[in-house]
């Protein structure tokens, strides 16, 4: 399934940016501002745990620390599980509960493509890593959210704040943080 095909790669990226982070690197600030690099980290971790919620094949994931003592290890854990998860017969067409409502089980998939590709440039920009990653499925992501957001306003607290102006060469991935309403911290 080539929809599968696109989480390997960007979950291979976020994977690696994730291994790349330095022991003192896990409390540096990051672009969503109320979160450092580990609360992001562990917020894509939640979400992949939530991935067998939504598929009904696994217990609720509650908040919490989803990282532990090995954060690398414990994010690489849960990507293979979210992977597991996806992989399995019939989910792609099945209807599956996620917050956006009943959606078939492939959303499951763009949902992960959507945060790896935005939450991954987080901690790549917060931590001094290249952010020119997967252009071909950070341009797919960002006309997504185009076709999503359109020119509708975005108010103050919510999860995107108002569109950033990228820079004029800016490649995919920083083009759709720009659009999500990032600002690099390490400019």
């Amino acid at each position: 399934m080539a929809l599968l095909d696109d989480f390997d790669r960007a979950a291979a990226v976020v994977q690696t940016v994730v291994s790349s982070v330095r022991d003192d690197q896990w409390v540096l600030p990051t672009a969503c501002a109320d979160w450092d690099v580990r609360a992001v980290v562990n917020h894509l971790a939640h979400g992949n745990a939530r991935v067998a919620e939504w598929a009904v094949v696994g217990p609720a994931a509650p908040p919490g620390d989803y990282l532990g003592a090995d954060p690398p290890g414990s994010f690489t854990a849960s990507v293979a599980r979210a992977r597991e998860v996806l992989a399995e017969p019939g989910l792609a067409t099945r209807l599956v509960t996620t917050p956006l409502g009943d959606v078939p089980g492939s959303l499951l998939v763009h949902m992960r493509l959507n945060e790896y590709l935005a939450h991954g440039w987080d901690v790549a920009d917060a931590t001094g890593q290249p952010t020119d990653f997967v252009p071909d499925l950070a341009e797919q992501v960002l006309e997504s959210w185009r076709t999503r957001f359109g020119d509708q306003p975005r108010p103050p607290g919510g999860p995107f704040a108002p569109e950033q102006p990228p820079p004029p060469d800016a490649a995919a991935a920083d083009r759709l943080a720009a659009f999500l309403g990032r600002t690099p911290v390490r400019a």
